[in-house]
């Protein structure tokens, strides 16, 4: 019985597609899959709102994308504003903003959400503390290497670059 419901859905045009709305678990062509693959491109981005926009599904999300990347690149570049100005630019407006609305909410009378409380474990501290030792000595290793003269090469393009500075 298994068998004739198999010969059911293989039925089709010939060149391995299923006419007949049902999937076939033989068929592996489908013209939207990338080099015959098992899963699409949208589900191997994700599948979700993103892959959408990515993939052009969603083309007014997509154009405003761009459109948002493009301001941001004339600002950076040709106004001459920097990241970390912008950034502060942000966050000082943000800021400003959870004010207003705390002091909204005390004057209709109305409970804030409740803010989560960061905390930073002593665990966290001592390994974030660790690290940064192990990379700082690797950094004092290497100047010293430099300059007592093990690693000739980087010695001379720091000289060089020096003299060349000094000029």
């Amino acid at each position: 019985m298994e068998n004739s419901q198999e010969v059911g859905n293989i039925e089709g045009d010939g060149d391995g597609r299923n006419n007949s709305g049902c999937t076939s678990s033989t068929s592996t062509y489908s013209p939207y899959r990338l080099f015959g693959r098992q899963t699409s491109v949208h589900q191997l981005m994700g599948g979700g709102k993103a892959a959408d926009v990515i993939l052009w599904r969603q083309r007014r999300v997509s154009c405003g994308v761009i459109v948002v990347a493009t301001v941001a690149w004339f600002l950076f570049e040709q106004a001459g504003l920097s990241f970390l100005s912008i950034c502060s630019n942000v966050f000082l407006i943000l800021i400003v903003l959870l004010f207003l609305q705390a002091n909204y909410a005390v004057f209709r009378n109305k409970q804030l959400h409740p803010l989560p409380e960061l905390v930073l474990s002593e665990e966290m501290v001592n390994n974030a503390a660790a690290s940064f030792r192990v990379k700082i000595n690797y950094l004092l290793l290497m100047a010293h290497d430099i300059t007592v003269g093990k690693d000739f090469k980087l010695f001379f393009k720091v000289s060089s670059h020096q003299l060349n500075k000094d000029e």
